[in-house]
């Protein structure tokens, strides 16, 4: 599959070392346009994407001649951690990334039906596509490193920065939701880690982390949905201890608007519903980070940071609802309760 608008991003008329401010306003207008389209098609999602391209008129027309139709839009199996926009020229790529792989994965997923009877041409296909992704992530982490850029936890002002490292994370995203799919069809299949180690060539130090996605889906017939639950698998009396022993010792909890029995229930629940409880934290997101990694590895089978978003239920220490976002830039290998924390949980070895 041609994946002709990232190789402009990396070799082309998009790279955006070559913006400049006279740049920004024709993107304004551009964005604006396309911010009237909301969709929800493969259509109108490259409908959406020629009013980004507007004045880009060799994509433009590449654009028109590839297929699309009316199919109704999945998302991706996979997201990911990417940096936030901070202007216009920051938005207009992150929303052109975005809906890229959007399509990409949707064209992925319409050649899967057509072809799904025929082994061959569904590994010819899977294996042409993640062969291209792989040389444009590649290509993304060599620029990184030849110009020593950094990740900063996300918070990035340079425009060339903010594009590779969206770039590089968002077309890995996309390539294990692709090998996601075609699994069957090809090999080998990789790991997140040993896709940096054996296919980057880069460190576990690089590794960016990626979650799956539990996209519900509703069956009309039956009226059944998949429940939202950590998957909890220890001892109720050991989890209540440690809660415990976390709110009196590190501040977990704001336990006058979320006592600690609360988020015991809830992390016990195995039917959550979406938004019905609020847990205020008191300590900082990089030790509930911390927390919530010890204790998905002495209690759950999936407390992870998708399905902590999914909850709508946490709130940092400034009131701001956490998404998985927010948990993957807390990430720190020295949390400051991190003694006081990792006391607490050798109690239960």
């Amino acid at each position: 599959m041609e994946m002709k608008i990232f190789n402009h991003m990396l070799f082309d008329s998009l790279m955006p070392w070559l913006i400049k401010t006279a740049d920004i306003r024709p993107m304004n207008e551009c964005l604006k346009e396309a911010a009237k389209i909301s969709p929800e098609t493969q259509q109108e999602l490259a409908e959406q994407e020629s009013k980004l391209l507007t004045n880009k008129t060799t994509l433009l027309e590449w654009l028109k001649k590839q297929k699309s139709t009316t199919a109704k839009l999945k998302p991706l199996n996979y997201s990911t951690a990417l940096p936030d926009y901070t202007d216009t020229a920051t938005k207009f790529y992150s929303t052109l990334i975005d809906a890229e792989s959007l399509r990409i994965y949707n064209s992925m997923l319409t050649v899967y039906e057509k072809y799904k009877e025929d082994s061959d041409l569904l590994s010819y296909h899977a294996t042409n596509a993640l062969r291209n992704l792989k040389h444009y992530v590649l290509t993304a982490s060599k620029e990184i490193k030849a110009r020593k850029l950094s990740y900063n936890d996300g918070k990035i002002d340079d425009l060339t920065t903010f594009v590779l490292f969206c770039l590089k994370y968002k077309l890995i995203a996309l390539y294990f939701s692709i090998q996601w799919v075609y699994e069957k069809s090809i090999e080998p299949l990789f790991e997140l880690e040993d896709f940096y180690l054996m296919e980057l060539n880069e460190t576990k130090a690089d590794v960016h982390p990626i979650y799956r996605e539990d996209h519900e889906t509703i069956n009309l017939k039956e009226e059944k949905h998949k429940r939202l639950n950590f998957g909890f698998t220890g001892k109720p009396d050991k989890l209540k201890s440690v809660i415990n022993a976390l709110c009196a010792r590190v501040e977990l909890l704001k336990e006058e608007l979320s006592p600690a029995d609360m988020l015991i229930q809830l992390l016990q629940s195995k039917d959550i519903k979406t938004g019905k409880v609020k847990i205020y934290l008191d300590c900082d997101n990089k030790n509930f980070r911390y927390i919530i990694e010890k204790l998905e590895h002495y209690f759950f089978d999936d407390l992870t940071f998708i399905k902590i978003e999914h909850t709508q239920a946490f709130y940092s220490k400034k009131g701001t609802l956490l998404t998985a976002n927010s948990l993957s830039k807390a990430a720190s290998s020295n949390p400051k309760a991190k003694a006081e924390i990792d006391k607490i949980f050798q109690q239960l070895q």
